[in-house]
């Protein structure tokens, strides 16, 4: 018996494990639709915008690893998709986007909705084609799911409005997936040029990037053999839980003093699964090894004196036979008193009861976040200030997790992303980080959270303004301008889409309204009052942003006794 085009396209999907399809109908996807209908096997997530659901399926690919699935139907659909997919690209996440098109008999006219699909879609994919004609959908359908696994990418399927709801031949060509999961092994002349430099000794540091996940005994085992701190990147801040003494800080703009120094007065630093992009804060003159996965990042971020292809935890594994161990242990032991002084510090800043009322400490809200949470709770952090507020005061324990939209920077991840991650595990405690503007972009989707009976918790850090941009035009020497927000009453809001929601304007109060929050079991915003005017100071201060934000604030004054 044939199958339509949409039945075997479920069936390929079951194959690759999909539960759970994200889209909006319409136009070409509606036979599409109909048969996810009829199957059984699939949740489809009717979301409000397509951007939603292209977030919500990188987060889930983000999260595990398997294929996550989004839908766009002919031009604006699809258009819509991009920017999520962006996010998946960037964390190398395996996402499947399906999207519809034109009719075949109506290309290159300039029919209605019709855009140049194929090209829109390159640069975002590992994996780019057309449905044509129904005999070819399933071997290329596979092969779209086995490159967005293996590739750790996205991929894309144009199907025509007149091919999605036609049958496919009974012979065509299919396959089975190959899968494999090798890891790749580093080169032994190399890994003994690695071991050469650590066994010198000295002071040396690790860096952790993402591509450490998976290798924490590995990776703990080798820091305690070198009396090495490792310094992580912000992807990587849940690698290994905030109290290990070796885990010692962060690095970058949103990173501590402590990492700051680690990778400054190192003599040999380890790089292990990181393309940390801001060359600016990794240090010049010192022995650095790299290991990753790819050859050509290889030296990109700076001089390298050995480079290494491989996983992480085979070259971990590998360098623990290899090195002889470090006595020194002043080097570990002054970043740890550093690293003490640093947490008695963001305590101080964490204290709710510093603030006043409508101006509620943004580190307390982040910070009692995570205090509160499950053990195994996941956060979603958007972009803007509130990334600096969870890089700095979330101090993740157990199986904690933390994703954003950190290589990609996209403001409004946090609400799809949180649902997204949901929609895996309905018992999973999920809170949403986002700052007024991220949620702003984002909340028309809090309707599908109620709708799909989502128990997450959408903290929204409310400074009435874009603070972060503020803070990039100040340091630039700009005053000040075009960054301030009129804002609705968020919890309002989420109440009118079917959840539940609170202001909270109080310190003394913010505790309590996050146990009500996390205990409600059903869609809930808090909409927190935070002070404006709380600044994030990078863990160094450069004299020329010094100079860059008193001079703002010098014209700052001089135009507002203009205007008046």
């Amino acid at each position: 018996m044939s199958k339509s085009v949409c039945e075997t396209l479920l069936n390929i999907l079951a194959q690759a494990g999909v539960k759970q399809i994200f889209g909006m109908t319409g136009d070409a996807l509606n036979p599409f639709l109909d048969a996810i209908r009829r199957d059984g096997r699939f949740e489809w997530i009717g979301i409000r915008h397509e951007e939603t659901g292209a977030f919500a399926a990188a987060a889930q690919a983000k999260l595990t690893g398997k294929l996550a699935v989004c839908c766009g139907t002919v031009g604006p659909g699809a258009i819509h998709l991009i920017n999520g997919l962006y996010d998946a690209k960037r964390d190398r996440a395996p996402v499947l986007a399906i999207t519809g098109h034109v009719p075949l008999t109506e290309q290159g006219t300039d029919y209605f909705q019709e855009v140049d699909i194929r090209n829109l879609f390159q640069d975002v994919t590992v994996f780019n084609e057309f449905i044509n004609s129904p005999a070819q959908l399933p071997r290329v359908a596979e092969m779209a799911v086995q490159s967005a696994l293996t590739l750790n990418g996205v991929s894309h399927l144009s199907i025509p409005t007149d091919v999605i709801a036609q049958d496919v031949p009974g012979n065509t060509i299919g396959r089975e997936f190959l899968l494999p999961k090798a890891l790749v092994m580093p080169c032994p002349r190399e890994l003994q040029r690695a071991a050469d430099l650590l066994n010198k000794g000295g002071n040396i540091t690790l860096l952790a990037g993402d591509g450490c996940r998976g290798s924490r005994e590995d990776l703990l085992r080798l820091a305690e053999m070198l009396n090495a701190p490792i310094v992580r990147t912000l992807r990587a801040t849940d690698v290994m839980e905030y109290d290990n003494p070796h885990w010692i800080g962060g690095i970058g703009m949103l990173g501590t003093p402590q990492g700051l120094a680690a990778l400054n007065d190192c003599d040999t630093l380890l790089m292990l699964g990181s393309d940390f992009p801001y060359s600016v804060f990794l240090p010049e003159n010192k022995n650095i090894i790299q290991v990753d996965i790819k050859p050509e990042r290889l030296g990109k971020r700076c001089s390298v004196e050995v480079g290494i292809v491989g996983h992480v935890q085979p070259t971990l594994q590998a360098l623990q036979k290899l090195v002889v161990g470090n006595p020194n242990t002043k080097f570990l032991n002054r970043l740890q008193d550093q690293r003490t002084k640093w947490d008695a510090r963001m305590d101080q800043k964490a204290d709710p009861l510093r603030g006043k009322p409508g101006r509620i400490p943004p580190q307390a809200v982040t910070r009692l976040a995570c205090d509160l949470a499950d053990d195994d709770a996941v956060f979603t952090v958007d972009v803007g200030l509130v990334t600096g507020w969870a890089a700095r005061h979330l101090r993740i324990r157990g199986t904690q997790r933390l994703l954003g939209s950190f290589n990609h920077g996209s403001l409004g991840v946090a609400v799809p992303a949180a649902m997204g991650v949901q929609l895996l595990d309905r018992s999973r405690q999920v809170v949403a980080l986002a700052g007024d503007g991220g949620f702003n972009m984002m909340m028309q989707d809090l309707v599908t959270a109620v709708r799909y009976d989502l128990p997450t918790v959408f903290i929204v850090l409310n400074n009435r303004k874009l603070g972060f941009v503020e803070v990039e035009m100040q340091a630039a020497g700009f005053p000040k301008y075009g960054t301030s927000l009129r804002n609705p009453n968020f919890a309002s809001i989420a109440e009118a889409c079917g959840g539940s929601g609170i202001v909270v304007d109080q310190p003394d109060k913010l505790e309590s309204a996050l146990r009500s929050a996390y205990a409600a079991g059903k869609p809930y915003v808090l909409d927190v009052q935070v002070n404006p005017d709380e600044l994030l100071f990078p863990p160094k201060i450069d004299p020329g942003h010094a100079w860059g934000y008193s001079l703002a604030k010098l014209k700052e004054v001089f135009i507002e006794e203009e205007t008046h």
